[in-house]
């Protein structure tokens, strides 16, 4: 037998085990969200993550009103970490 049709039986066999061995109901796994990432942030409509202020939970009032005052609300999260809260939120607003 030629190097040809002993290639040809060989690219035979390999499709053969390529289709016996992936069955056509198997679907992928779902891709989980990292559920402290989501406690802790949000992403906003043009994709920035937002974050509470650290030192925002208690013992405030050792604080001045004005430093209170600027720790209300949300802040935004510097770029670099930003890929990776969306990554973990798999690009998914909470």
């Amino acid at each position: 037998m030629s190097f040809l049709g002993i290639f040809a039986k060989l690219l035979d066999f390999k499709n053969l085990m390529k289709t016996e061995a992936i069955p056509e109901n198997i679907t992928m796994p779902k891709m989980k969200t990292h559920k402290a990432t989501k406690k802790r942030f949000r992403l906003s409509a043009t994709g920035k993550a937002m974050h509470r202020g650290a030192g925002t939970s208690h013992l405030a009032v050792r604080l001045s009103p004005k430093r209170r005052r600027n720790l209300r609300g949300t802040r935004v999260l510097a770029k670099p970490q930003t890929r990776q809260v969306h990554d973990c939120l798999r690009h998914n607003s909470y």
